[in-house]
């Protein structure tokens, strides 16, 4: 099989469609944290955080650690045999290994991880360290070991996680380009006689093969009379087939890297004019709400504004589900567009809106994009990175 990857973004970078001020790297402003709590080094733990904080990201990798000197350098821990893959794909100024060549004889690697994080000379001398710990039971292990206070970093890295560097918002866009490209492909073969499940695997396998690596996906697929009912995590594509006039609702999610893309999407098989009409208002109600997207406003406030225009656009219909979701590290992330989130939004963080409608057991439709906030409104990560 031949695999089309120019359609890809290439060193996408931000172009002029977002003027305001860049923040100061994550990195700086964690070191910024660390010299408030006069902190000799931080450790992180988990998957999400050495992606976030080292670079490094791994289908299937081992349990990893990263330490964080006070002076910015970073020394990455990982299983014997991925220090290769590590030192080629991650940031880190140095990968150290831990335990033994192969896999599966040792079920108990915690301990080891711990070993070679607290011979690192930044923990070794400490006096205090922050500490966040997504595995789970690192913080016990790593206090057996070393003798400085333990900080909990957690709150400040997720605040830190809040707004997006450029580099994170192109690992982002290389996932909603790959869920945008499986877009396509439901579009395309989306025909009288295709069934659901033949359409996911399709989206699954345009995605992971323009990747040439595999991919993390998480994507509701329904038609007909079944969109009329909320997505997930109610249903899940099934064997039946695409009818003439059908409405099929591709909601794809993709995790690349470390990273995710979301979209939403209402296609439709032949002619259908309700699920036009309702898709082409919906594009509308989509692009209101990323208008909205302003540092201060809040996820409760994007709520109701989209909740007010779809009732009014659609009587009878239902809207049961969130506005949208911060993402990046995962594909659903603080803050949410839901009543109680007052989260303010800020500058550079990154919302995915998802507008729908539903009247039961008939027919819906949904549609989302992913936006950047700005003093002037969200701007659509693809515009923002020249992705166009």
């Amino acid at each position: 099989m031949t695999v089309d990857r120019s359609r890809l973004t290439k060193n996408a970078a931000l172009g002029d469609a977002i003027s305001i001020a860049r923040p100061p790297h994550r990195l700086e402003r964690l070191r910024s944290w660390m010299s408030d709590e006069s902190l000799d080094a931080c450790v992180v733990f988990g998957a999400q955080n050495v992606a976030h904080l080292g670079g490094y990201h791994r289908y299937y990798g081992g349990p990893s650690g990263l330490v964080i000197g006070k002076d910015g350098r970073r020394t990455l821990a990982v299983m014997f045999d991925e220090r290769p893959v590590a030192q080629s794909l991650g940031d880190a100024d140095e990968v150290i290994p831990y335990g033994e060549r192969g896999f599966g004889i040792n079920l108990q690697p915690l301990p080891l991880l711990a070993d070679v994080i607290a011979g690192v000379p930044e923990v070794k001398g400490a006096r205090r360290i922050g500490i966040s710990d997504e595995i789970g039971g690192m913080a016990a292990l790593l206090a057996g070991r070393v003798d400085a206070t333990q900080v909990d970093a957690a709150e400040a890295l997720y605040r830190i996680e809040f707004v997006k560097d450029e580099d994170e918002l192109v690992k982002v866009l290389h996932s909603y380009e790959l869920c945008w490209l499986a877009q396509e492909t439901v579009a395309r073969l989306a025909q009288p006689g295709v069934s659901e499940i033949e359409l996911f695997s399709a989206a699954l396998s345009t995605a992971q093969d323009v990747n040439g690596y595999p991919i993390e996906f998480t994507t509701d697929l329904l038609s007909g009379p079944k969109t009329g009912s909320v997505c997930s995590p109610i249903h899940i594509p099934s064997p039946r087939v695409i009818e003439d006039g059908d409405p099929v609702i591709a909601d794809i999610v993709v995790g690349a890297q470390g990273y995710w893309g979301d979209t939403a999407e209402t296609h439709i098989v032949g002619t259908n004019d309700e699920a036009s009409e309702m898709r082409a208002r919906l594009l509308e109600i989509l692009a209101q709400g990323g208008a909205e997207l302003r540092p201060g406003n809040t996820g409760a406030g994007i709520f109701e504004a989209m909740r007010a225009r779809i009732e009014e656009a659609f009587p009878g219909g239902e809207f049961p589900h969130h506005a949208g979701h911060a993402l990046a590290l995962s594909a659903f992330e603080d803050p949410h567009m839901i009543p109680s989130d007052h989260t303010p939004l800020e500058n550079w963080m990154l919302i995915s809106l998802e507008p729908g409608v539903y009247f039961d057991g008939r027919i819906g439709g949904r549609v989302e994009n992913t936006f950047i906030v700005t003093p002037d409104g969200g701007v659509e990560l693809r515009d923002a990175l020249g992705a166009r």
